[in-house]
């Protein structure tokens, strides 16, 4: 399975395990077996004094995050359900009997893998068959903001105005586009976007400001939490109920084709 983005989201972490990994290695090769303890334990504490320095608030949850990321986080075990709320859809939800919800971050790294390496193809084959619908629901990650929450807020607005085709043609380009892992377009590449997708760019800025779009996007935080999402990409794949109600199982990563396949064709009857 491939590293979930939880996996990402602390880049600093991870050097000071590999020093911390080396510095050990060196002090077992010298016979100055004392000199080595006393390097290992100073730079244990060093690593621990900056991975944890105090702090408050959403700051500790996001520590908290970064420490889960040391082990890939499992999708929960049996059935789980979720809406597909009234986010983007793409296929036709009056006759597919699968769905395929999507919890995803505009600035992950591994969503972004997935979109370049295997959504095309999931598409091809289960949507544009009539197979299952896709929906887009947002996940943007707080070690990815503010960037993460900003291009979620845009693309939405750019749904609002030219419909769900639009948004996923623009969530397409944000992540051909996006450096990634917080960093974001460059500059002046949101307005390109924006224009490209032939929308008013001020009406979708000022709407991507607006508390009503800020709510549209905590509330699929909150469903996705509830459904047992902890990282990106996420997908909820299973049976399409008529009110919208989706139940099956969690599938996380940004897996190969043959991995959606394994999943979605227990639900394809």
């Amino acid at each position: 399975m491939e590293m979930n983005e939880q996996q990402e989201v602390n880049e600093e972490i991870a050097p000071k395990k590999v020093r911390c990994a080396w510095l050990k290695k060196e002090a077992v090769s010298t016979d100055a077996l004392l000199i080595g303890l006393s390097v290992i334990f100073g730079a244990l504490i060093i690593a621990l004094t900056l991975s944890f320095p105090q702090m408050s608030g959403n700051k500790v949850a996001d520590v908290k995050k970064a420490a889960v990321a040391n082990d890939e986080p499992e999708a929960p075990t049996g059935p789980v359900t979720t809406t597909l709320d009234d986010d983007a859809v793409m296929g036709d939800k009056t006759k597919a009997k699968v769905a395929i919800v999507e919890f995803s971050d505009l600035e992950c790294p591994f969503c972004k893998r997935f979109h370049q390496e295997t959504y095309d193809q999931l598409v091809k084959e289960y949507v544009e068959s009539g197979k299952a619908i896709l929906v887009a629901r947002d996940f943007p990650l707080s070690f990815h903001d503010p960037k993460a929450t900003e291009e979620a807020s845009v693309a939405e607005c750019v749904r609002d105005q030219k419909g769900d085709a639009a948004y996923f043609a623009f969530t397409k380009e944000i992540y051909a586009n996006t450096v990634a892992n917080g960093k974001g377009l460059a500059q002046g590449k949101m307005l390109e976007l924006l224009k490209k997708a032939g929308v008013d760019t001020t009406k979708a800025l000022a709407c991507s400001e607006l508390e009503a779009t800020k709510q549209e996007i905590a509330k699929d935080i909150a469903d996705g939490t509830k459904a047992g999402v902890t990282g990106t990409p996420s997908f909820l794949i299973g049976t399409l109920s008529d009110d919208g109600t989706v139940t099956g199982e969690l599938v996380v990563g940004a897996l190969p084709i043959a991995g959606f396949q394994e999943v979605v064709n227990k639900y394809v009857k």
